[in-house]
């Protein structure tokens, strides 16, 4: 779930650089354009970035940034298989809250080279979920249905990519992401799981869920 708010980030901060290629009349008048030649490259991005984040929450069609409170994530299927512990569960129906309030920091963009690399943090994402789980905890059977409802805090991605140009229909030059690289870790979460159904096992499946996250963190 953080993986794909992430990438979404970084799909702003992408959408921000192709500024460089698009003349002020194409962009919302709220925008900040940068100067390929400002020595001071990276601190004129996250000035465009601050300009765009009052309108993030609800995306911005005329600049393809998708709406980000919430963001919704239709399925996101798990299967682990281990000597103690077999799980496939189906999380749907995923609404994360938070992502708009994202800090980038230690950005470096180097045109030139066409690569760049930065830190993105969430300090808070909320999230409401459904999920579907049938597994095995070593003799313990772990099924269920239900509702999760949970925070994850200090949500950190370093991000290393490198770019290239290319070229429209109309001979207008884009950034095209060729190479994304990206080291995800979550401080720490709490939630509550809501089962559909009355179950003996339901305090083994939460201590299972708790103990699959600080090992995969």
């Amino acid at each position: 779930m953080g993986g794909q708010m992430f990438l979404s980030i970084i799909s702003i901060t992408l959408i921000v650089l192709q500024t460089q290629h698009t003349t002020a009349k194409r962009l919302p008048n709220f925008v900040h354009v940068c100067k390929r030649s400002d020595p001071q490259l990276e601190k004129c991005l996250l000035q465009t970035i601050e300009s765009l984040r009052p309108e993030l929450p609800n995306g911005i069609p005329k600049m393809q940034i998708p709406v980000l409170e919430p963001m919704v994530i239709p399925m996101v299927a798990v299967n682990r298989n281990e000597d103690a512990l077999k799980v496939k569960a189906t999380i749907k129906d995923i609404q994360a809250r938070g992502g708009s309030k994202f800090v980038l920091n230690n950005l470096k963009v180097n045109l030139e080279k066409l690569n760049g690399e930065g830190t993105i943090l969430l300090p808070n994402l909320f999230v409401n979920c459904t999920y579907d789980i049938d597994g095995r905890l070593m003799v313990v059977p772990l099924q269920g249905q239900g509702i999760f409802r949970g925070n994850l805090t200090n949500t950190k991605a370093d991000v290393k990519a490198s770019l290239e140009v290319l070229k429209d229909k109309k001979d207008r030059e884009y950034f095209q992401v060729k190479d994304i690289r990206i080291k995800l870790k979550v401080g720490d979460a709490n939630g509550k799981i809501i089962p559909q159904k009355i179950n003996k096992n339901n305090d083994v499946l939460k201590e299972t869920a708790s103990a699959f996250y600080h090992q995969n963190r």
